[in-house]
């Protein structure tokens, strides 16, 4: 037995003395002395993961799996810890595809990339790994179900033969009462469609209703960077931005820009000088105010703002 053999088994020992912290020691200096040792980085790595100490256990199993590509042991801790602690699922899957490639096999190993590429959308990918596990094991029923649930997902979607009929049948959901199902069928329809500005925005304003702001807020942005034309998608930011935040500067900038392309949009005119004066830039504000007199000499709202400031 060498010297490093010696000391290895010795390590080993205190590991399973429950000696931890001292195992760790004498392990980081074996790996100053070893440094391309996978074995000693891969058991560093177990005893800084049951220390809870995944940034450094992450580190040596990373370490682990370069110095010995073909040891699938290695690869899956990283894989699984790279996956659980940065939801780097590319480099997760990454990890999987090497170990399938040494172990075909591997049922776990399959199932698990089977998950990482719904994780992906990778829908086709993850069925091809599902139903390699059924070739493996015909019986597996866990992979049965996960290949049942793909093909319902993509095919909720599918059966409306776009997202158009789709949306349609979600604003007849909504006009009945029946949110939730609109939200989740919305929430399909934006998976299979991710550029389908108008599902974003409108699921922005059905979680806007169950006071669930920040999904709110995320899909009216998502809208706005697919359509950054379509005015009422841009009203509903601002709106958001003004009333929710109180980001004022903002949410001028995105009236002005709806009116641009509809200088005479009452509302925006309306919201773009109450805005201003809220701003205290009252020569904006009654230029907003005079131009909505000028399409609507009736309208009171505009007529009553503009007393106001002459009076302050």
């Amino acid at each position: 037995m060498t010297d490093f053999d010696e000391k290895l088994a010795l390590i080993q020992k205190m590991i399973a003395d429950g000696h931890h912290e001292k195992a760790r020691n004498k392990l980081l200096q074996l790996a100053d002395e070893h440094e391309n040792n996978a074995a000693v980085h891969f058991d560093l790595g177990n005893l800084y993961f049951a220390d809870g100490q995944m940034d450094n256990a992450l580190k040596h199993y990373e370490k682990s799996s370069q110095l010995t590509p073909d040891n699938p042991v290695y690869l899956k801790s990283y894989a699984d810890l790279v996956y659980s602690e940065k939801n780097d699922i590319d480099t997760a899957l990454a990890c999987y595809e090497k170990i399938l490639a040494l172990c075909p096999e591997d049922v776990q190993a399959l199932m698990m990339a089977g998950h990482l590429c719904v994780s992906l959308k990778r829908f086709d990918g993850a069925l091809a790994y599902y139903e390699r596990v059924l070739d493996v094991e015909p019986y597996n029923r866990e992979a049965q179900q996960f290949i049942d649930r793909v093909k319902a997902f993509v095919g909720a979607i599918d059966k409306w033969q776009g997202p158009e009929k789709a949306y349609k049948y979600c604003q007849q959901l909504v006009q009945d009462g029946r949110i939730d199902e609109a939200i989740k069928l919305l929430e399909k329809v934006v998976e299979q469609y991710p550029d389908f500005a108008i599902g974003h925005n409108d699921l922005g304003v059905l979680y806007y209703r169950l006071e669930k702001k920040e999904r709110s807020l995320r899909c009216y942005e998502r809208a706005v960077s697919i359509d950054p034309l379509n005015a009422n998608i841009k009203k509903n930011l601002a709106d958001f931005y003004l009333v929710e935040q109180g980001r004022m500067e903002e949410a001028l900038k995105i009236y002005l820009s709806v009116l641009e392309d509809n200088p005479e949009d009452i509302d925006v005119l309306l919201v773009a000088g109450h805005t201003c004066s809220a701003m205290n830039r009252k020569n904006s504000a009654r230029t907003f105010y005079e131009r909505v007199l000028d399409i609507e000499p009736w309208n009171f709202d505009a007529s009553d703002c503009l007393e106001k400031l002459e009076t302050n």
